[in-house]
């Protein structure tokens, strides 16, 4: 799979669930994530090869541009230019960490992220996959501790993170697998 390829075939997926990432943002934030994601998934799909993950950042903006664009970033740059994979969602994970000031259990993407870069550190991208998806699942027995979420009732338990099903279809799209939520 080529760059402009997997932005393509990425925008297509987001487009499908961007309802349902919106209602489970709903439940812990504002409610928009889903919206964001395919506004900024579908200026990457129009951008030249090489620009799309900085041309989504630019048009999701926020906080959550920011932070997705990171792990875009190394997706890009693995499609593109055969870097390792491994190593630039290791580089993304601990970026992440360090700007939103969240680490595993604190009920956010990263509870996907670190786990399946990780994963992939020693495996193949549907390990990763799958390590993703068991840290998705995990987020709905935890209570956030950063982030809008953490001031819903119980901190949002009972709810799994909208930023950790966006990683799981992130990568599920890389293994060039459907989506499912």
């Amino acid at each position: 799979m080529t760059g402009p390829e997997f932005f393509l075939a990425l925008q297509a997926r987001i487009a499908v669930h961007a309802d349902a990432l919106n209602r489970l943002d709903a439940a812990l934030g504002d409610g928009d994530h889903g919206a964001t994601m395919l506004r900024g998934l579908t200026r990457a799909a129009q951008a030249d090869r090489g620009a799309q993950a900085k041309a989504f950042m630019r048009a999701s903006g926020g906080a959550s541009g920011t932070l997705f664009g990171l792990i875009l970033i190394e997706i890009e740059r693995h499609l593109n230019e055969n870097a390792a994979l491994g190593e630039g969602l290791q580089r993304a994970c601990e970026r992440i960490k360090d700007l939103g000031q969240v680490t595993t259990g604190d009920k956010s993407m990263i509870d996907a992220l670190a786990p399946a870069a990780h994963a992939l550190a020693e495996g193949t991208v549907q390990d990763a996959v799958d390590a993703a998806v068991a840290g998705r699942d995990r987020t709905r027995d935890l209570s956030a501790r950063r982030g809008r979420a953490q001031y819903v009732e119980n901190g949002g338990r009972g709810h799994v993170d909208p930023g950790a099903v966006s990683v799981v279809i992130i990568l599920e799209t890389l293994a060039g697998k459907e989506s499912a939520l």
